[in-house]
């Protein structure tokens, strides 16, 4: 029964993390394409930029819809955990957008899309446990 009410809960968030990270996708995508194409700003800065900007609206989404029943630790305990799953979130996103990019010859966007699937699950889980294990 308790296994069940788990399982149940972890599909539930993962489906409501599942839109929240959509919208933070579009926002991430739309802006890396802006940035490099119209401000002629280098792919991976940019990238870095739009991942940044999407993060923080991530976050807002996620403590709104997705996780509201967090730990009870203080706000700034919570976060500093966000902060630091955002950079994790984004080494991984630089690091896989500029291997799939510079050394297999995929277009960025098109290795945006593959990274962004790859950083999803990092940040789904690493935020569900964090923020309602500690």
């Amino acid at each position: 029964m308790f296994r069940q009410k788990i399982i149940s809960i972890l599909k539930t968030q993962f489906v409501c993390y599942i839109f929240t990270a959509l919208i933070a996708f579009v926002i991430d995508f739309s802006l890396l394409y802006l940035l490099t194409t119209y401000l002629h700003i280098f792919y991976l800065l940019s990238a870095t930029l739009s991942f940044l900007i999407s993060a923080m609206a991530n976050y807002l989404f996620s403590i709104k819809f997705v996780f509201c029943k967090r730990s009870s630790c203080k706000i700034s305990t919570e976060i500093c955990l966000f902060l630091l799953v955002t950079l994790i979130g984004l080494i991984l996103n630089d690091l896989i957008l500029w291997l799939i990019t510079e050394k297999i010859g995929v277009f960025y966007l098109c290795s945006k899309i593959i990274a962004g699937l790859i950083v999803f699950f990092w940040s789904f889980f690493s935020r569900r446990y964090l923020f309602t294990k500690i």
